[in-house]
């Protein structure tokens, strides 16, 4: 049984994991929960793990436990954001404050592609980047996510209530409850960053041929138009450990 190196992007809520063969081909194993990881058994050895760890200590330690039983003999390499690397610079003045998660994936785009790109992506938070065509980083924004928006004024104002988490559907709609309104109103504000972030992208930087990739869970909220300008990449990440394992660091 041929022996595997394992690539894992470790967000928030959810650990993504693929395996690469001894060609540098990567082939998508699970995208799963934390609480989910203990079923998971590996079929294949593997003999290096290269880890982009974003989730806080309760999710460290579940990963961790998880690697002590499947991978114990694995050597770890734990990737942190850099002021340069794979033809990208990095714009923050503090390389490593930069999450490791939006450093990975301009490695990822840029590596692929090297062309101005706008990466938004969606999860636990918002986070928006801009790469120019030379590498340059030129920065980002980050909000709160979907359910973080919705989580926050339902906690801080005693009258707000939701039922349930369904959401989808509801971009560019008029809430007549107040669960509806919420919902509304946060799905729309999610719409409202991404059409700031293309007003910017366009009138600002005066980018007309560039790239808009869309990662994270609550992308599929987007209304239709703002979706057909982009593509859905959720592998970005993994895309950008791919290059730090190819080259053996």
């Amino acid at each position: 049984m041929n022996s595997k190196k394992l690539l894992i992007d470790a967000g928030n809520t959810r650990v993504k994991v693929a395996q690469m063969d001894a060609d540098g081909h990567l082939e998508p194993l699970f995208n799963l929960p934390y609480d989910e990881l203990g079923g998971i058994q590996l079929e294949a050895p593997v003999v290096a793990v290269w880890l982009a760890m974003v989730g806080g200590a309760p999710q460290q330690a579940l990963l961790q436990d998880w690697l002590r039983r499947q991978c114990y003999q694995a050597e770890l390499h734990t990737i942190v954001s850099e002021a340069s690397s794979f033809g990208v610079c990095n714009a923050y003045q503090e390389p490593t404050h930069l999450g490791v998660d939006r450093w990975l994936a301009m490695l990822g785009a840029y590596n692929e592609q090297r062309k101005p790109t706008l990466i938004v992506d969606a999860g636990t938070a918002i986070t928006v980047d801009w790469i120019d065509g030379q590498g340059q980083h030129l920065g980002g924004w980050i909000t709160p996510g979907v359910d973080l928006m919705q989580r926050a004024v339902v906690e801080r104002a005693p009258r707000v209530f939701t039922q349930g988490t369904k959401m989808w559907g509801r971009a560019n709609k008029l809430g007549t409850s107040t669960p509806d309104g919420l919902m509304d109103g946060c799905v729309n504000m999610f719409a409202g960053l991404v059409r700031q972030a293309l007003y910017v992208t366009e009138t600002e930087l005066d980018w007309f041929d560039f790239r808009l990739l869309f990662s994270g869970g609550s992308t599929p909220l987007l209304p239709i138009e703002l979706k057909r300008r982009g593509e859905l990449r959720s592998e970005l990440v993994l895309q950008g450990l791919a290059l730090y394992a190819r080259d053996g660091r």
